[in-house]
């Protein structure tokens, strides 16, 4: 034995109890010490044990680890349930032996296996589309960046009293895993698969948010609206390929509105033959046909065609047949085809051209009781088309003349040569007008114009 334990071992031997107590404590705490700084800066690991847990699961959870001897802690951070890394997996195998975690759907899916007897219709409806509901939320959770869903289905009593019931409307709650995005075909999947589930739904009246309130899908609509429009444009371009050869580039114009179907719809039809043997009916044959109404299909469709010019019963009407077979109308599905005709422009007579002599303010006034047999006529414009107007209009004008002379020939009895020169120019006024009415309708134009 070496001397330096030899004399380790007397000196032990010979202290006093104090002292070898002084002794051993100087030996443990370096020890303890160094256990303590490892275990300080080397702590264990944990892991979280389950992920979005209710706190009634949570409950669950913490009471059953307790009963196992399970050690755990709750996360500051957002109080998940975290164990170490080495019974992580044995935490969990233990747990789901006794069925846990139960998530609020589980819980509920017990009360709505609970023996109904008594329940009101009520009831039985609100059972119904929670489980409904559940359904759902389980099948979009399928997708692969949905981490968490939840549906709120919103059906409306159907009554026999109205004609329309009021539509079924959908909201759908998702929560997306870290770094996952929805994109607009996404969302359209999620609304076909609520509304198809759903009766009475359509997939425009099913909105999808997330946890932040956005409202997610909203290029879906202007998908839908290109479609519309390349319908439209392909519906017109198919009439004015027809009447484009027949009428004429520019004198023809198509326009057309479509109306789209915006769901899916299925249809299922089952007839069964039935045949009576012995005096008992039994079906010889049973067919189910399914009929699939694709979302997109034309509901109905609005067209009008412009005839650039005035063009009759028989070519509107032609037009009409042409455009009809163009477009593919059918009067079942209430298509309108309406074909205008523009009137044609009205072209507005040339003025007559003035007379190129001196105007008529110009020309020395023409009093009829003067003017004299030999006398020539002024200067003017080619004679008129004699109407019978100007007859009438002469004939007039003479009864005038006789009437005002014959008004003077009462006031003024006392002269009676001026009273005869006067019948006589009247006289001879009245075998002009007669020989030649063309002058007396001229003279009577110049004063109308001036």
């Amino acid at each position: 034995m070496p001397g330096w334990l030899s004399s380790l071992r007397d000196l032990i031997a010979e202290a006093s109890p104090l002292r070898r107590f002084m002794l051993a404590l100087l030996v443990l705490l370096p020890l303890a010490a160094l256990a303590a700084a490892y275990v300080w800066f080397n702590p264990p690991v944990y892991r979280v044990l389950y992920t979005q847990l209710s706190d009634r699961s949570g409950g669950e959870v913490i009471a059953a680890l307790d009963q196992l001897d399970i050690p755990y802690r709750l996360s500051a951070a957002d109080g998940t349930i975290e164990v170490p890394a080495g019974q992580l997996h044995a935490a969990r195998y233990r747990l789901a032996a006794r069925g846990l975690p139960k998530s609020d759907a589980d819980a509920q899916d017990e009360v709505d296996r609970a023996p109904s007897f008594g329940a009101s219709s009520l009831q039985e409806q609100q059972r119904y589309q929670h489980a409904l509901e559940v359904d759902l939320a389980r099948s979009i959770q399928a997708l692969d960046a949905v981490e968490l869903a939840r549906v709120h289905l919103a059906l409306p009593k159907v009554s026999p009293f109205l004609r329309d019931a009021p539509p079924a409307t959908a909201a759908v709650l998702v929560r997306l895993r870290p770094g996952a995005q929805l994109d607009a075909g996404q969302v359209a999947t999620i609304q076909t698969l609520v509304a198809a589930s759903v009766p009475r739904m359509k997939r425009a009246e099913v909105q999808v948010l997330d946890p932040r309130g956005v409202l997610l899908g909203v290029a879906v609509p202007e998908a839908a609206q290109s479609q519309r429009l390349a319908l439209e444009q392909d519906l017109a371009r198919r009439a004015l390929a027809v009447l484009t050869p027949w009428l004429g580039k520019d004198r023809v114009s198509v326009q057309v509105t479509a109306t789209l179907e915006d769901s899916e719809t299925r249809q299922t039809v089952e007839r069964v033959r039935n045949v009576v043997v012995g005096g008992q009916t039994r079906p010889l044959e049973k067919t189910v046909r399914t009929t699939r109404v694709p979302e997109g299909r034309i509901q109905r469709v609005n067209a009008i065609v412009i005839l650039g010019f005035e063009a009759s019963a028989a070519e509107i009407k032609r037009a009409a047949q042409l455009a009809r077979q163009a477009l593919g109308l059918l009067p079942a599905r209430g298509d309108i085809l309406n074909v205008y005709a523009l009137p044609a422009a009205v072209t507005p007579a040339p003025a007559q051209a003035e007379p190129a002599a001196t105007p008529p303010r110009a020309q020395a006034p023409i009093p009829i009781p003067r003017v004299r047999p030999v006398s020539a006529p002024p200067p003017r414009t080619p004679p008129l088309d004699f109407q019978p107007w100007m007859l009438v209009a002469a004939a007039a004008i003479l009864l005038l003349l006789g009437a005002i002379g014959w008004s003077r020939s009462r006031r003024t009895p006392v002269i009676e040569v001026q009273a005869d020169d006067f019948d006589a120019e009247l006289d001879a006024a009245r075998g002009q007008v007669m020989a030649d009415p063309r002058v007396t309708a001229d003279v009577i134009k110049l004063w109308m114009r001036a």
